[in-house]
């Protein structure tokens, strides 16, 4: 078997222990099936005995290592720390493979150190387009942002070049064939049989839906939208609800926002949850899975709904045009609109047939996404 350089996530330390996040953790937890030995070559950020339940613990791997670099924490950041990058190209290139997921910094070098080698590079999501529809940010500043990271995605863009090349979602498989790039699109999930649930759909009860969101609280993650739309319903169906679970800097603004439209003992604001097992709990709890974002490449979040059998409303963001079917396995909404969003809502909450319709579409459709399935495509398969 093949040894396997990953340049993907950042790990974290605590007591001279390592750990990931749970979405990293699964993901490696696959990984490691078609590997003699993983160097995880990773950014490690340290912590003082706060890591709690929401990391998990990859000791129980005994074919994988970490080769540490200095935590930045953002691609600017991590500029002063190219020498360390460098460095562990070099001492790691012994390497049967590697795999870099881009946007990480410098996951490019591979293609200067596994020359005649396997390499991997992933796309998972679009820094640029990111930049350019966030709207907290002014024109000046998607500009400097974007002329500063050029290099790094025309660095990438060489890279890919004698790469196997995967993303995730169609549409950053077609941005790329722009560059000359060829790339096979995959459908990025972490969903395992206990993550699937099936559950008769009655309808929405007399107090009213209960509706969720879950995800980072960013402005271009639309949930200032969720939130509007929500007062509508709730205007309609008084005993409604509306969980938001995540964190983020949006944070603060979106508490207050939902205390000016006078919602505080209708929305819960959840915080961030990792767990698998809680999150599953909480989506089994609720009724009607709501997502605005703006910019996004292959949103795992709308399997995990799906999965557990919640209708979801979404925008058409991403890959989800390319995968699921409007009214037949989603309902889609425009962008940055409340009311779209309200009318999508009511429609369910009116509808049980098509609630239970696109419920069930959805569920069996999310059934072929699976973790198992996702890895083994890029990392045995490809």
């Amino acid at each position: 078997m093949a040894k396997l350089l990953v340049h993907a996530w950042v790990v974290h330390r605590d007591k001279g222990r390592y750990y990931l996040p749970y979405t990293h953790w699964v993901y490696l937890k696959e990984i490691v099936k078609y590997y003699e030995e993983v160097c995880l070559l990773s950014p490690v950020q340290q912590h003082r005995g706060k890591t709690g339940n929401a990391l998990m613990d990859i000791g129980c791997f005994d074919n994988v290592k970490v080769y540490a670099l200095p935590y930045s924490g953002s691609y600017m950041r991590a500029i002063p720390h190219f020498p360390a990058y460098l460095n562990a190209y070099r001492k790691l290139k012994d390497y049967d493979e590697v795999y870099a997921r881009y946007p990480v910094p410098f996951g490019w070098l591979g293609k200067f150190f596994f020359k005649g080698k396997k390499r991997i590079v992933h796309f998972v999501g679009d820094p640029v387009d990111a930049a350019k529809t966030n709207p907290n940010f002014s024109r000046l500043k998607k500009f400097t942002m974007i002329t500063f990271f050029m290099p790094e995605h025309s660095a990438y863009m060489w890279a890919c070049k004698g790469a196997q090349v995967f993303t995730n979602g169609h549409h950053l498989r077609e941005k790329l064939s722009g560059w000359g790039v060829k790339a096979k699109a995959v459908i990025s999930s972490t969903l395992n049989d206990a993550d699937f649930y099936t559950r008769e759909i009655t309808g929405i009860t007399d107090d009213g839906p209960k509706l969720l969101y879950v995800g980072y609280l960013r402005k271009a993650k639309g949930v200032e939208t969720v939130i509007r739309s929500f007062q509508i319903v709730q205007r309609k169906y008084p005993g409604s609800r509306l969980t938001v679970v995540g964190s983020g800097e949006f944070e603060r603004e979106l508490k207050d926002l939902a205390a000016v439209l006078h919602l505080d003992g209708h929305i819960h604001f959840a915080g961030h949850v990792d767990n698998r097992q809680e999150l599953n709990s909480i989506l089994r709890s609720h009724d009607i899975f709501c997502f605005a974002s703006l910019s996004e490449g292959s949103p795992r979040v709308i399997l995990e709904a799906m999965a557990n059998s919640l209708a979801v409303v979404s925008t058409p963001v991403g890959s989800l045009p390319n995968v699921f079917e409007d009214k037949q396995e989603i309902l889609f909404a425009d962008f940055n609109d409340h009311e779209a969003f309200y009318q999508k809502v009511d429609t369910l909450v009116k509808d049980r047939t098509l609630m239970q319709q696109l419920s069930h579409n959805a569920y069996t459709k999310v059934k072929g996404f699976t973790i198992e399935g996702f890895i083994k495509s890029i990392f045995h398969e490809g």
